[in-house]
């Protein structure tokens, strides 16, 4: 079995904003915003310091959770140097002693697909899954031969969210790090759901690419009539 590995979200012990200078790219195909941080990532912890956080996307590990990594020659994942501070969400607090480090996953899987193994739409520019497709399902899985084999991987149109396998689970679990939440892959609710107003206003707005269109009349947000007719009035 395979997992995502996610933090759990407690609203008293997270990391939370802090100012990081990026770049910022928006996809002229799909739309999407892609966020490349610049330098030594800042970021605030509020309560309790654990091993494990997700923050705006991107996970963030202690220095015994990269110990751990690299004791058991785990593989698929770089990191780069913190720079965390106490804090809460209004304030900035004292540098904190104890490392930590961005993850990010090289490891990958290609595109995130159902239980049958049709790849969910993603945009086929930049790769990344496309939201607001009008579609809620339980479950997602890869393809085999997309695997690379990697400790730690992540879908190509997901690549935020690092993957592991059971034994990798059972070797973090069995470490204590804190934090850690596994959600099974078979169990991930993809959450794409748009209504069919909100597509409508996209199309007025001229913001609905073609891929975008053609997923709504793949999974019947609108239908080729509804469409039209919106095309038509666009044009007048």
């Amino acid at each position: 079995m395979y997992y995502f590995l996610c933090d759990n979200h407690n609203s008293r012990n997270q990391a939370i904003d802090c100012a990081n200078d990026y770049d910022r790219e928006i996809c002229d195909n799909c739309g999407a915003i892609h966020i490349r941080y610049k330098g030594i990532f800042k970021f605030k912890i509020m309560g309790k310091l654990y091993d494990y956080y997700t923050y705006i996307g991107m996970p963030v590990i202690s220095e015994k959770f990269l110990n751990i990594l690299r004791e058991n020659g785990f593989t698929g994942y770089e990191v780069s140097e913190t720079a965390p501070r106490r804090g809460t969400v209004t304030k900035i607090g004292d540098p904190i002693k104890e490392k930590y480090y961005s993850l990010t996953v090289t490891g990958r899987c290609g595109p995130i697909c159902d239980m049958n193994g049709e790849p969910f739409p993603y945009c086929k520019k930049c790769k990344y899954k496309m939201d607001s497709i009008g579609l809620i399902a339980t479950g997602v899985s890869f393809a085999p031969d997309a695997y690379d084999g990697s400790d730690l991987f992540a879908f190509d149109s997901l690549y935020n969210i690092p993957i592991v396998s059971e034994q990798v689970k059972n070797v973090l679990v069995k470490s204590k790090l804190t934090n850690l939440r596994f959600v099974p892959l078979t169990e991930y609710i993809y959450d794409a759901k748009i209504t069919k107003e909100h597509a409508i206003r996209r199309i007025k707005k001229g913001v609905a690419y073609p891929e975008l269109i053609e997923a709504w009349l793949k999974y019947g947000v609108l239908t080729e009539q509804e469409l039209n007719e919106q095309l038509d009035k666009s044009n007048d």
